[in-house]
């Protein structure tokens, strides 16, 4: 079993004796393709020689794509679900179904991978010369720009009905709609800010140095997987899902089934994130560092001009327990934005009540978001 192939363990075969050996994030092939009461594809579409906002092309570009549900006559039902930090579409899987806000049965729900995520164009899988350390700087507005290319050449997409993201997603929903909200029905950020905050980025830049200064890492020309920096990553990186009262209730042992103690979770993670490549890994996190919707040409660095651009609908989700992106963070980016409204998940497990599932949360945390998007989707369907 390859690297990528250990990340598709299905969430279906979860059992608390071998939970430790299994990926949290992400579904099996099998069950990812298994019948379903709605149409489903996965493909990958091609952005041939992609022009970045940094000025580099990114030869023979693509993203892995996939739809779950179809779309209607006036192709306005479409639903936009963004990838998380090391999602994947099979991760988003855990945030959809029948009866759900998002249910492929009602909508068309398009997730196109993020770059660098080892599933779309990444230094994992880049050739041209463009692999490994040389893939070159990634921005969200990228993502934005191929998510665009995608909807408008592939789907004939002009006017969807929501983007909605996770972590990640979320910072790309604010970046979507600075660009897009004109023919969007609305945006819905989960857990994430439109700006990376300071904090944020010291505590991401910890991640980097603890993986960068792993001797095998070798400045990313590594023969062999930098075992010890990836598992300082994951400590680091970890350590930022959840405020104190995650641990004292002991949510953490019960997160992504059982583990006998604080080692044993940590461990889990260990084992995820070793799952991974470590270049996409630092890929991601130095796209998340450098995100600021400010910084495009249209808004000339200035993030309150960006933000007041979002005119559709925004509902603005932090979790009150989170690290990353807490709601304190959140208050002065809404308030620039003309119709957002900023409604916290009172929930005690952080940033991973984002995942929208029971194995990461609670079961009131995903009813009240369910119940915030259904409203939200018929306000603006």
């Amino acid at each position: 079993m390859d690297r990528r192939d250990f990340m598709d363990v299905s969430l279906k075969g979860l059992s608390l004796a071998a939970i430790a050996n299994l990926n949290p994030f992400a579904i099996s092939s099998a069950f990812a393709q298994e019948e379903k009461p709605w149409a489903q594809e996965t493909f990958k579409f091609p952005l041939g020689d992609f022009a970045l906002q940094s000025g580099e092309v990114l030869k023979d570009a693509y993203l892995l794509v996939d739809i779950q549900g179809k779309l209607n006559s006036a192709k306005d039902n479409a639903i936009i679900f963004p990838t998380c930090f090391t999602g994947s579409h099979n991760f988003n899987s855990m945030g959809y179904g029948v009866d759900r806000a998002l249910d492929p049965t009602k909508y068309a729900i398009i997730t196109a991978c993020q770059i660098s995520s080892g599933h779309s164009s990444s230094p994992s899988n880049q050739s041209n010369g463009q692999g490994a350390s040389n893939f070159p700087a990634i921005n969200y507005y990228d993502d934005i720009n191929a998510q665009n290319k995608l909807i408008t050449e592939y789907f004939g997409i002009t006017n969807p009905l929501m983007y909605f993201g996770f972590s990640m997603g979320a910072q790309q929903a604010f970046h979507w709609g600075a660009l897009h909200g004109s023919k969007t029905g609305g945006i819905v950020p989960l857990c994430g800010t439109a700006k990376t905050t300071t904090q944020n980025w010291m505590a991401l830049e910890g991640c980097v140095n603890a993986l960068e200064l792993d001797p095998v890492f070798n400045g990313g020309e590594y023969t062999t997987a930098p075992t010890q920096g990836i598992n300082a990553f994951a400590q680091n990186y970890i350590s930022q899902y959840a405020a104190d009262v995650f641990y004292k209730k002991g949510l953490h042992l019960k997160t992504f089934g059982e583990h006998k103690d604080l080692q044993a979770y940590r461990g889990f993670f260990n084992g995820y994130f070793n799952s991974l490549d470590a270049n996409d890994l630092l890929s991601q996190v130095k796209k998340w560092q450098a995100g600021d919707l400010g910084n495009h040409a249209q808004f000339g660095g200035d993030w309150k001009k960006a933000l007041a651009n979002i005119k559709c609908p925004a509902l603005v989700m932090p979790s009150t327990s989170d690290i990353c992106f807490p709601p304190r963070d959140l208050v002065a980016e809404v308030a620039e934005m003309p119709n957002a409204k900023l409604i916290p998940v009172e929930s005690d497990y952080g940033h991973l009540v984002g995942c929208m599932t029971e194995i990461a949360g609670s079961k009131e945390d995903i009813k009240f978001i369910d119940g915030q998007l259904k409203a939200f989707l018929k306000k603006i369907g």
